[in-house]
């Protein structure tokens, strides 16, 4: 399926060392297979693609985009996959270190259990 995304992270520390930390916590690393879709600078991720995906790929996506967003003091991130609802979030520096908001649809990537109280489902 076609995919679109984009995400823009903003970080206190090190983005760097935020990043690695997320790639190597992931199942698999999706960013060796389109490493031009991210720019990792000093305090900032920002991440672009209009690729073919497979289900898989997406979710992976998804999950490595929600890790990176808990470390992350500022920025959104979303994907856009045809045939389904989009999937976006907010992020923003909270005590607990998770993503302020998120929202996508009830079917589109077969969402892991959220803790509801500390992310808020937003309709974009």
């Amino acid at each position: 399926m076609r995919v679109r995304g984009f995400a823009e992270l903003t970080y206190g520390d090190s983005a760097r060392l935020s990043f690695a930390r997320a790639c190597e916590r992931a199942p698999v690393d999706i960013t060796l297979d389109h490493a031009h879709a991210w720019v990792v600078d000093d305090r900032r991720i920002s991440f672009a693609i209009d690729l073919e995906l497979g289900q898989a790929e997406l979710s992976a996506h998804r999950l490595l985009l929600e890790d990176l967003a808990k470390e992350a003091t500022g920025g959104e991130a979303y994907l856009d996959a045809e045939g389904q609802e989009r999937w976006s979030l907010v992020a923003g520096h909270v005590q607990s270190g998770v993503p302020i908001g998120r929202s996508s649809g009830a079917a589109a990537l077969d969402d892991p259990p959220i803790d509801l109280t500390t992310i808020r489902a937003n309709k974009a």
